[in-house]
């Protein structure tokens, strides 16, 4: 071994051009060309990346979300959505199942009017944040959760963390593409913005820890944003909030964002990589001190009622995604997700996902693994200044107003997710399980359907 070691460096370089003639000659009817993939509008990649690929760069620490207290032990909140239930009870038992077996943080959908001391009883919300998001009503009870912050705080003298998420922006037209009811402008929500700006300014008064504004990737990467939009509309969302906002500064010390993740694993790291380049160029702009916290939700798009299983291989690989890309808080969608409440096993290897993650794959030892690869910055680069020049030009236009009151805009999304279907129908996008080496002997799981809040 050390001969060859010592054969191998002695060996002469080889220059580009004769390396491309041996790739090209070991391949089987295609050429190193026909390996470029297409990410994305202006954003590819190749099978060879060499340091003329990178520019210089100067955006290499807030790329990297470099911190001197990461804590290695907990390097992300292992957050678990919880199935809704009209029993307060069942859905205490199910909270409290989530938090003595590995979860240290929940997601809730909804709660019963009356319900919310009995739902978070024996839960420590100073330790473990609660986090809800009612996406077919995001004022709901809003008052009743201020409520129950106001007898946390005075009953146990600590602050609670979690929130009650809203995002003014990306929820109307979330509501209008799939709410069944088709809300459109019946819905109160046409001042959402407005609405939610002046109930963040009173929550950031009395519980410091608690986010009401929270611009959700996830639900533009649900209407058909792809890979770079879905980076543009997050932060064109952010600068709208900002217009809209009289005490910039007090708002803006604390920016909540969720990002999609999915299979295509390091394009979701460059993904999350290049956000912080984003807005830490907004920073320096409007010159705020501000923390950027990043949530990690598994995309919608990856997950099927086919072979429900396999769901599984996907679901961990966006979750290592966002692991590498360093986000504080993950989300990890159950195999069942299209099909209806998750059992208790199936609860189990959710949760066991994030725990292998964090405590055998030591990832949290090392802070950016991904940094130095050539493949991987280059990435990051693209996308992030793909992402800032189609930023501009929506500024350039009006702003994110402007932009989803258009209806080119409506249908430019609409026709990116009838393209994503036909793709996997037709088998150009192949999904093992679904559309290829579909399982002839397939193992259901059997579910209960989900319920509807009262």
């Amino acid at each position: 071994m050390d001969k060859n070691i010592e054969e191998y460096l002695r060996a002469p370089s080889i220059r580009l051009d004769e390396w491309e003639k041996i790739a090209d000659s070991s391949l089987k009817d295609k050429t190193i060309k026909d390996l470029e993939k297409l990410l994305d509008n202006n954003i590819s990649t190749k099978p060879l990346y060499t340091e003329t690929d990178i520019d210089d760069d100067f955006s290499l620490s807030s790329r990297r979300g470099l911190s001197n207290d990461t804590n290695q032990f907990m390097p992300w909140y292992i957050c678990s959505t919880i199935d809704h239930s009209n029993n307060s009870k069942t859905l205490n038992s199910r909270i409290l199942n989530e938090l003595e077996r590995g979860s240290n943080s929940l997601e809730l959908s909804s709660f019963n009017e009356g319900s919310l001391n009995d739902i978070l009883k024996n839960v420590d919300t100073s330790i473990a944040p609660v986090y809800f998001k009612n996406l077919k009503d995001p004022l709901e009870k809003i008052n009743e959760y201020q409520s129950y912050l106001d007898n946390f705080k005075d009953l146990y003298k600590k602050e609670p963390i979690g929130g009650y998420l809203i995002d003014p922006i990306a929820t109307n037209l979330w509501l209008k593409e799939f709410s069944e009811e088709k809300f459109g402008e019946t819905i109160e929500h046409k001042n959402l913005l407005e609405k939610t700006i002046n109930i963040s300014s009173s929550f950031k008064n009395n519980f410091p820890s608690i986010e009401t504004i929270h611009i959700d990737g996830s639900l533009w990467d649900d209407l058909g944003a792809g890979l770079s939009k879905e980076i543009e509309l997050i932060a064109s969302s952010y600068l709208e909030i900002l217009r809209s906002t009289k005490k910039k500064h007090d708002l803006a010390q604390d920016i909540n964002i969720t990002i999609s993740s999915n299979t295509n694993f390091f394009a979701s790291i460059a993904k999350i990589r290049s956000i912080r380049i984003i807005f830490n160029n907004i920073f320096k702009h409007f010159k705020i001190i501000g923390k950027l916290k990043i949530t990690s939700r598994t995309s919608s798009n990856i997950i099927f009622k086919e072979d429900p299983w396999v769901n599984q291989l996907r679901i961990t690989t966006a979750a290592l995604s966002a692991a590498i890309g360093g986000v504080d808080k993950i989300i990890c969608n159950n195999i069942t997700q299209k099909l209806g409440q998750a059992p208790d096993f199936i609860k189990r290897l959710t949760r066991n996902t994030h725990i292998i993650l964090q405590e055998e794959s030591r990832i949290s030892r090392v802070q950016d693994p991904s940094g130095g690869s050539f493949y991987v910055e280059k990435l990051t680069n693209d996308i992030s200044q793909n992402s800032w020049c189609n930023i501009k030009l929506i500024e350039k236009l009006g702003g994110i107003k402007s932009l989803i009151s258009s209806e080119d805009f409506i249908t430019e999304l609409q026709e990116s997710r009838e393209k994503l279907k036909k793709d996997i129908e037709d088998k150009n996008i192949k999904k093992i399980g679904v559309n290829i080496f579909e399982d002839p002997d397939s193992n259901p799981i059997n579910v209960r359907p989900f319920e509807e809040a009262f």
